[in-house]
């Protein structure tokens, strides 16, 4: 409420992807609410959970918004990460997995943060986000 943002976003309408580490307050609110999840293991296999997970949210909205914070992908791929944790989805793996989700006609929007520029001077981060939208365009020409 104090974003200002009213009404806020109802629960329903959110899935995390790639989810490693998590303060205890977030903790608290991903587990009161049943936050659905795509694992990174979810993402690194391609398993079913993303197209059961993207059928869910196509049949309650027809606007789906996906958001990539740049720290969900391995720090060997984005160095310079603000808060690098270990074992995450390469730039190819959460590539192929945007592709896939992409592919969802209500798919509509995509967005990323947190590009640590400023800390990487040989652009390696630069060339994952690269792959990124390679992935989403792939989706959205498999329509």
């Amino acid at each position: 409420r104090t974003s200002g943002l009213e009404p806020p976003l109802p629960i329903k309408y959110v899935t995390m992807a790639g989810v490693r580490d998590t303060d205890p307050m977030e903790q608290y609110l991903i587990d009161t609410h049943d936050i659905p999840q795509i694992t990174v293991e979810d993402i690194k296999r391609l398993n079913q959970a993303i197209d059961m997970e993207m059928d869910r949210l196509s049949r309650i909205t027809d606007l789906i918004y996906v958001h990539v914070d740049l720290d969900i992908l391995d720090p060997e791929d984005i160095p310079g990460a603000g808060l690098p944790v270990e074992n995450g989805p390469t730039a190819d793996e959460l590539g192929e997995a945007l592709s896939v989700m992409f592919e969802y006609p209500n798919v509509k929007g995509f967005g990323m943060a947190s590009y640590p520029w400023r800390r990487d001077p040989e652009r390696k981060g630069l060339k994952s986000v690269y792959r990124l939208v390679e992935g989403v365009i792939a989706g959205v020409k498999n329509r």
